[in-house]
């Protein structure tokens, strides 16, 4: 299986860089995601794998050999468009049966056929195959994209938001198919993505990538509970995470964070103390602190802040709770079947293990651990 790398790659347009240095390597047979806001670089990686643009700088390495001169065609990468790049005049059938009748290929029409079939019954797309791309959803057309760049079974699929223009309910079952699909098992993918979910959900690691550059390669796990910066931490997870302005205050063995905009203090423990110490953590701090490790103490009175609710939104499964503590905003995560009246006087506890520590001026993670396994 293919190990692809991306080697301190430069590409600028009209002087504008798109790509800035940018450095990564995936693993054999790997799922790696590619994650970051719009303008990031991330289509733009992705065309400098395929060949689709050529690099300034930097080298495209598979399996150890530079391949920068090596013409697009002659790549063995199959890649989706978040643009569909359908044929207009051909059928779905057509569309999807084309790449296996590209010149050098010589399959049976029955294996054709069999192949097509496989892919399109997965994508739920097979009762289409009469119909022209003017005649399909947004969805559909992205499904049949997905299945032109599957059914070639390429050694690296290169996945350019294949999922955007699908509606919830496919595209969930969607990333559980992709979980189960050999083709993918037996190759290496790299799949580009705005949507922390789908990142959390489908990558055995995650690349983050911001103005051209990695922030931060790490597993799910890691990217989400060890963010290296800011930028990371307000990338993955939604509601976003709680970031304060807190003041370390050590009195003795006992050390605190005081959080004087919020009118409390969250005590922290003799370990915790002696790590933040070891690491000449600055007095001012930027705490992080996400949604789920916030909770409501029934008996407000012995609770580390005293708040009122503000707005209580009930998602399904889970619900949202905004609440103010004297000039700040917190959200946490309830039961959605709890009922919260605006203005209702709470108290609310933080797990003091899941608190996040970051140099207000670097934004960077002091207690960062890229060997951080949960």
């Amino acid at each position: 299986m293919t190990v692809v790398a991306v080697r301190n790659v430069i590409k600028s347009y009209d002087g504008a860089p798109a790509l800035n240095g940018l450095d990564f390597e995936t693993r054999e047979g790997e799922f790696f995601v590619l994650l970051g806001p719009s303008g990031a670089g991330k289509t733009t990686t992705l065309k400098v794998i395929a060949g689709l643009e050529d690099p300034d700088a930097g080298e495209v390495i598979f399996d150890g050999q530079v391949i920068n001169t090596v013409p697009p065609n002659e790549r063995p990468v199959g890649m989706t468009f978040e643009s569909y790049a359908l044929y207009p005049h051909f059928s779905v059938f057509e569309n999807l049966a084309n790449p296996l009748r590209a010149p050098g290929r010589k399959l049976p029409a029955a294996e054709i056929r069999n192949r097509v079939d496989k892919i399109a019954k997965i994508l739920r797309i097979d009762h289409l195959y009469h119909r022209r791309p003017g005649e399909l959803s947004g969805g559909q057309k992205q499904r049949v994209s997905l299945g032109r760049t599957m059914i070639r079974e390429p050694a690296v699929y290169l996945m350019d938001e294949p999922l955007s223009h699908v509606d919830a309910k496919i595209r969930f079952e969607l990333r559980i198919q992709f979980h189960r699909l050999e083709a993918l098992r037996n190759c290496t993918t790299i799949y580009v993505t705005h949507d922390y979910v789908e990142a959390l959900s489908l990558g055995d690691r995650i690349a983050i990538i911001d103005t051209g550059q990695i922030v931060q390669v790490g597993t799910p796990k890691q990217i989400y509970h060890q963010p290296k910066n800011v930028f990371v931490a307000r990338m993955v997870g939604q509601p976003h995470i709680n970031l304060l302005d807190a003041a370390l205050e050590v009195n003795g063995n006992e050390a605190s964070l005081i959080i004087s905009q919020g009118g409390f203090s969250i005590p922290l423990s003799a370990k915790l103390r002696q790590i933040l110490e070891q690491v000449n953590a600055p007095q001012e701090l930027t705490v992080g602190i996400r949604p789920m490790d916030i909770s409501i103490n029934s008996e407000a009175q012995k609770a580390t802040a005293r708040v009122r609710s503000d707005v209580f939104e009930p998602f399904g499964s889970l619900g949202l709770l905004a609440v103010k503590a004297q000039d700040i905003y917190l959200e946490l995560l309830l039961d959605p079947d709890l009922t919260v009246e605006p203005d209702s006087p709470l108290g609310v506890d933080f797990r003091a293990d899941r608190l996040i520590f970051f140099d207000p001026d670097s934004q960077n993670n002091l207690l960062w651990n890229e060997d951080y396994n949960g």
